[in-house]
């Protein structure tokens, strides 16, 4: 997200004043929030293909502050893991992944499947999945695909993502829309659950 950062994304700190501003409807409590975040190993089959980036300890896994609530659970990406009975007592679930992936999560379709549990009257039993981060051709694009082919609905805030390659970005949000993504914006989306600007 950050000039210097090992993988950084071109211009990605631009979008975290959206980021900011999205995450804050967090914090008040008018939304529930997922994130993905990378957390290597130096010998995942990742980075044969790209840099090493966000090692699992250091400070390029850790999400942007802005990209953070105060009360956050962490899955890690390992079979073992017992998801708590009350998600909702947490305002963000953050899924660690060491993939593109963040269905290559084994808790990932667990997690979405608390989210319409009766015992969790917080929740909308059909919600819109509201997708923000970078990069849009890589992390955005899967989490977007992986949501719909599991027939979620799904909403890009295109003002809050950052591609590594803009015209490819482009082509990917109209693919991604053609296949049933809604495109939105930071003010739209947070028009939706009630925080005007």
């Amino acid at each position: 997200m950050l000039p210097g950062g090992r993988l950084y994304v071109p211009c990605a700190e631009k979008i975290i004043p959206n980021i900011h501003r999205l995450v804050e409807a967090v914090r008040q409590g008018r939304v529930f929030l997922i994130s993905s975040a990378d957390a290597h190993n130096p010998d995942d089959p990742e980075l044969r293909d790209w840099p090493p980036h966000c090692l699992k300890g250091t400070p390029g896994a850790d999400l942007v502050a802005e990209a953070s609530a105060p009360s956050r659970l962490t899955i890690p990406n390992q079979a073992g893991f017992a998801l708590p009975e009350n998600i909702s007592a947490y305002q963000q679930v953050t899924l660690l992944k060491n993939s593109l992936d963040v269905f290559d999560n084994p808790h990932t379709d667990a997690l979405l499947a608390k989210l319409n549990h009766a015992g969790l009257p917080a929740f909308d039993p059909n919600p819109e999945f509201v997708v923000f981060g970078v990069a849009t051709e890589y992390c955005v694009r899967r989490a977007v695909e992986g949501l719909l082919r599991r027939g979620r609905r799904v909403a890009i805030v295109t003002d809050a993502v950052r591609s590594l390659d803009p015209d490819k970005g482009r082509e990917i949000l109209a693919n991604l829309q053609s296949c049933g993504a809604r495109l939105t914006t930071t003010e739209e989306a947070l028009a939706l659950v009630g925080v005007s600007p």
